[in-house]
């Protein structure tokens, strides 16, 4: 069952979202993305549907799910729990549509055959479309989220360091991925965040390729980009090392990444908008002369989805709020020649950036 810990948070994640409501001019919400109904009730399947109206929170799952439901849902005040295979039809029969009623709903979380089945099944209540409410509310984690996240950054550490003791010339890049994926559920994660990335040689100029059957030669540059998970939540951690001397470039280049790393995890606080944090470390590789590669923003949110808001991105306006995690992950990829690329996942509080990810982040001659 929820401790009251986490049914408190979760009611004033509600109480944050029904204040956005007013401001939003709109009666009742929509929520139908997982990870939004996870932080807010608890449920942690696949398949619901919640609305939030000014007194209730009607939560609609089908009966695959009524057992789950029994032990994970937050007895929140005003839940009421409707077990149906028709999630539209159990809204329309809550009593809730009105005539007048106006519903919120986010476009980017709405299928169109969805949203024609609620403009249809929930007349004479008006759906109009809304921003997405809920990210602001659950960017901040509680301090439970904060721990099992902190857990799933030091499985991908410890499994990081298991690497580095066993990776050798010969392996192939699929030989280091299944190490690491094998190795991190030994650990305690519940499955990948993602599928691992490792990329080795020229390859690892590409940012997100895919492991494949090319082997680990000497003098190559590696990097490794994977993430485990615990209790649902994600961490994402990303390290570059080198098999044998690595050449007087590569050491150049990883120098700048490393000063751009860490001058942005000098400048994290709350407040700083995410453009600002972006900008710290862009602004170190550009006037190194690599910033035509650094090619992507230079983080994100992590929670119950791997990329979450706030977008660590260039211009993003967006403050860092107290409690939420993200990633600070600079790169520099050169075609023809190699890539490199440190992600740490941190979390932002008053004192400045809390580390999670321990793994030597140094470029590792191994």
């Amino acid at each position: 069952m929820p401790s009251q810990a986490m049914t408190a948070a979760a009611g004033l994640r509600i109480a944050d979202i029904r204040k956005q409501m007013k401001r939003a001019g709109i009666d009742a919400l929509v929520v139908t993305r997982a990870a939004d109904i996870r932080y807010l009730t608890g449920f942690s399947g696949s398949s619901a549907l919640v609305v939030i109206t000014k007194k209730h929170i009607d939560f609609v799952t089908n009966d695959l799910y009524d057992v789950q439901v029994k032990s994970e849902l937050h007895p929140l005040n005003g839940l009421r729990t409707h077990i149906a295979r028709n999630f539209i039809e159990a809204i329309a029969q809550s009593g809730i549509i009105t005539r007048g009623l106006t519903i919120g709903f986010v476009a980017a979380h709405t299928t169109v055959s969805a949203l024609k089945s609620m403009k249809k099944g929930w007349k004479p209540a008006v759906l109009i479309e809304v921003d997405d409410l809920c990210s602001g509310v659950t960017e901040a984690k509680t301090p439970s989220e904060r721990a099992s996240i902190s857990k799933a950054a030091s499985i991908a550490s410890a499994a990081y360091e298991e690497l580095l003791g066993t990776v050798r010339a010969g392996m192939t890049e699929i030989d280091v991925a299944n190490f690491l994926a094998t190795t991190t559920r030994e650990l305690g994660s519940e499955r990948d965040a993602f599928d691992i990335i490792v990329v080795s040689g020229v390859r690892s100029a590409m940012p997100h390729g895919r492991a494949s059957k090319q082997k680990l030669k000497n003098g190559s540059v590696v990097t490794v980009d994977f993430g485990c998970c615990v209790n649902g939540l994600y961490s994402d951690m990303t390290r570059t090392f080198c098999l044998g001397k690595p050449k007087p470039k590569v050491e150049g280049v990883f120098a700048v990444l490393y000063d751009a790393h860490h001058t942005a995890l000098d400048v994290v606080k709350p407040g700083l908008t995410a453009g600002a944090l972006d900008a710290a470390a862009r602004t170190v590789i550009e006037k190194a002369g690599y910033g035509g590669y650094f090619r992507h923003s230079l983080g994100h949110g992590l929670g119950y989805e791997v990329h979450e808001n706030p977008r660590i991105a260039k211009g993003n306006p967006s403050p860092l709020q107290e409690h939420c995690v993200i990633t600070i992950e600079p790169g520099i990829y050169i075609p023809g020649e190699f890539g490199m690329r440190i992600e740490d996942d941190v979390v932002v509080t008053k004192n400045g950036a809390q580390i999670l990810t321990t793994a030597p982040r140094e470029l590792v001659v191994v």
